[in-house]
């Protein structure tokens, strides 16, 4: 349970905040590259978020993206400011980074699944892991994109990473288009002996999966923690 500060406050994009925060009381944070904390803002309800930022980071790093019907973002997006206290709780979830794995990494984020693939694609560099990497982000246009420019300077820098933003709704700047589970399934015939982090919007973690499998990976190698808008839980009939 971490005391924390909020020292950094910004837009990655229309509808996401980049929210860093220093760790006054608690720490250290350990966590494996790809979990989540439990993230208590003043006066909202706590929500799970996950982290960008390298394990053993002194700063937190959190993608808020603003939900249809979420109070707690729109509280982010039009309340939060520097210096804010805000609580954290962790770690949790199993989609993190296998570092004894071998094969090849297919990761594939959706607008702000891109915090946790951000936090394993760097941990895996940082490691000097072997195998290839490949980072999918699907968006839906150019305007959704954030990041772009670092990781496209990541890929540069290591010849085993492969970066491509696949965009869903727009062709613009000669992006690949299309769904992003689909992009990959273009690139691959067979996906047997890779692992794959999968993180953003739960139909295209459930399409990937699906499609990954028929691919040849097996169900073992498809790792994921499922995440759900206030609207997207009230639509399931789920419990909050």
């Amino acid at each position: 349970r971490l005391t924390c500060r909020v020292v950094g406050l910004e837009d990655a994009t229309h509808d996401i905040k980049r929210v860093r925060l220093s760790i006054e009381s608690g720490g250290p944070f350990d966590f494996s590259a790809g979990q989540f904390a439990s993230v208590t803002f003043a006066g909202c309800a706590p929500r799970d978020y996950s982290m960008a930022n390298l394990p053993g980071d002194s700063i937190l790093e959190f993608h808020v993206r603003r939900s249809v019907g979420g109070t707690v973002s729109a509280y982010v997006a039009e309340m939060l400011k520097i210096g804010d206290s805000v609580r954290v709780e962790g770690p949790f979830g199993t989609s993190y980074l296998r570092e004894s794995h071998r094969g090849p990494i297919v990761a594939v984020a959706g607008g702000s699944g891109l915090a946790p693939i951000k936090s394993i694609v760097e941990r895996a560099l940082a490691q000097k892991l072997p195998q290839q990497i490949h980072l999918y982000f699907g968006v839906r246009s150019v305007r959704d994109l954030y990041l772009h420019d670092h990781f496209a300077a990541l890929a540069k820098a290591h010849d085993t990473l492969h970066f491509t933003p696949v965009l869903s709704e727009a062709a613009n700047g000669g992006y690949r288009t299309g769904l992003v589970h689909e992009t990959v399934a273009q690139d691959f015939d067979e996906l047997d002996g890779c692992k794959a982090y999968l993180a953003g919007p739960p139909a295209m973690v459930e399409a990937a999966t699906k499609l990954f499998e028929r691919r040849g990976m097996r169900r073992i190698d498809i790792h994921a923690d499922a995440f759900y808008t206030a609207a997207e839980m009230a639509q399931a009939g789920k419990k909050t």
